[in-house]
């Protein structure tokens, strides 16, 4: 099994999640510049779309969108609830802020990154992002973790993108709830694994 990031993009949520499933793996480094691998193979005749992450199956199936691929991790390790057993509210919860994370705040960081986007797009696109960080945090006043009281899916996917908040000049200090939730999974094993296998140990 392969698993295609680039370190530090949202890719590394998969990277926490297998590790937590106790699912071996390869990790492979995609070239954010040219899509190639290091043998300078095309990213995209793995993946058309050519963007992490990307899980390459044994039998050579190629999953894309994270979503999809934790839902094939919790298929793999249902006993880790990473996204809790079928039918119960626990699953409901961490399905409905795992797709608020991947569509409203993922989404949102997006053209904050991009060099073209307009500037007064950007002011208007932070303060998006923030009050959608604002639903998290009032979330995170809870409990300790967003779906409740044990990390899921969402978990470890707002860790990977509040990793992100200093790039934008927002300082995590501000908001205490997601900043003691970013505290609270980064203490863990399999996070510190990921985060070391991507060199990103500096945080």
């Amino acid at each position: 099994m392969n698993l295609y990031v680039f370190p530090g993009a949202c890719s590394l949520a998969i990277n926490i999640a297998l590790r937590e499933a106790n699912i071996p793996f390869h990790l492979i480094e995609v070239d954010y510049e040219t899509r190639s691998l290091v043998d300078g193979t095309d990213f995209r005749t793995i993946s058309p779309k050519g963007c992490v992450p990307a899980l390459q199956l044994d039998n050579a199936t190629c999953l894309t969108e994270s979503i999809a691929i934790f839902d094939h991790i919790d298929f793999c390790a249902p006993e880790i609830r990473l996204l809790g057993n079928r039918g119960t509210p626990q699953r409901q919860a961490a399905l409905e802020w795992l797709s608020f994370i991947a569509t409203e705040i993922h989404k949102s960081f997006s053209p904050l990154f991009r060099p073209d986007t307009p500037a007064e797009f950007s002011k208007l696109g932070r303060r998006h992002l923030e009050k959608r960080l604002s639903v998290v945090e009032d979330e995170l006043s809870k409990h300790p973790y967003v779906a409740g009281h044990h990390p899921s899916a969402a978990d470890f996917y707002l860790f990977t993108l509040c990793r992100w908040m200093s790039d934008l000049g927002l300082c995590l200090k501000d908001w205490p709830g997601i900043s003691a939730h970013s505290d609270l999974i980064r203490s863990r094993e399999t996070v510190q694994l990921a985060l070391k296998s991507e060199n990103l140990c500096t945080d």
